[in-house]
C-alpha cells in the first residue's frame, strides 16, 4: 500500500488522530520536554516506530499539533474576506478577539516549549515560510479584512490594517501569555468582556470621518 493509501485508512487515521491528542496531552501538562517520542507512543498506546510512520521527526509532530489541532481560529481567519460588510465590523471583530484568546491559550504551551528548542524554533519558521502558515498568515487574513472594509468605508481609510491587526491580535496574545505566565491575577473578567473592551479602544481608531468632513479635507 503506498504512503497516501495508508495515511487515508480509516484505522492509520485513529491512530495518528491519537498520536497527535498524546503529543497536546504531554506538553500541555508537562512541557514540550516531556513530550519525547517514547512519552508519547506510550500514551497514545503505539509502538514509538509508529509514530515515524506518520511524522518524519519530533519537530514535525510538534508543528502539526500546532497547526492541526485548533481550528477554530484558522477557519475563522480563512473565512475573513466572506464576511466583509456584513454584520458590523465591532462584531466581527470581537468574534475575531476570542477566538485568537482562545486559541492562544490552547497552543502557549507549545510556542513558549518550542522558543527554549532553538532547532526546533528554526524549523517551525522554515514550515511557516514553505508552506505559508504560522502566525504572519492570520495577521495577513484579518489586515485583508481591514482593507476590505475600508473599501467599503465602513472602517477609516487613515488606518493602517497592519498596526490594527497587531493591535488587536497582539493584545490577545499578551492575555494569554500573562495568564499562563502570572495566573489568575492577570484575568480582566470574561473572554465576551475582554473582546468587547479591546475592540471597542481599537474601533475608535478606526470609526471612519463624517462624510461633511471628508468633502471638507478632499
Amino acid at each position: 500500500m503506498a504512503p497516501e493509501q495508508a495515511m487515508n485508512a480509516p484505522a492509520d487515521r485513529g491512530t495518528r488522530g491519537q498520536i497527535l491528542s498524546a503529543a497536546e496531552q504531554i506538553i500541555h501538562d508537562q512541557g514540550l520536554k516531556a513530550a519525547t517520542t517514547r512519552a508519547i507512543a506510550e500514551r497514545a498506546g503505539c509502538a514509538e516506530g509508529t509514530i515515524y510512520r506518520y511524522f518524519s521527526d519530533k519537530h514535525a509532530l510538534v508543528i502539526e499539533v500546532t497547526g492541526a489541532r485548533f481550528p477554530e481560529f484558522k477557519e475563522l481567519m480563512h473565512s475573513l474576506d466572506r464576511i466583509a460588510g456584513t454584520s458590523t465590523v465591532k462584531r466581527n471583530l470581537e468574534r475575531v478577539a476570542r477566538s485568537a484568546l482562545e486559541f492562544y491559550r490552547a497552543i502557549m504551551p507549545i510556542v513558549a516549549g518550542s522558543l527554549a528548542e532553538h532547532k526546533l524554533m528554526h524549523e517551525q519558521r522554515r514550515y511557516f515560510q514553505e508552506n505559508k502558515r504560522g502566525p504572519m498568515s492570520a495577521f495577513g487574513h484579518l489586515a485583508d479584512y481591514i482593507r476590505l472594509e475600508q473599501r467599503l468605508d465602513r472602517i477609516s481609510g487613515r488606518a493602517s490594517p497592519d498596526f490594527a491587526t497587531r493591535l488587536l491580535l497582539g493584545a490577545a496574545w499578551t492575555q494569554a501569555f500573562l495568564e499562563e505566565f502570572v495566573g489568575a491575577e492577570a484575568s480582566l473578567g470574561s473572554d465576551d468582556q475582554f473582546a468587547r473592551e479591546v475592540v471597542r479602544i481599537v474601533m475608535e481608531g478606526l470609526q471612519p470621518r463624517p462624510a461633511i468632513l471628508r468633502e471638507t479635507r478632499s
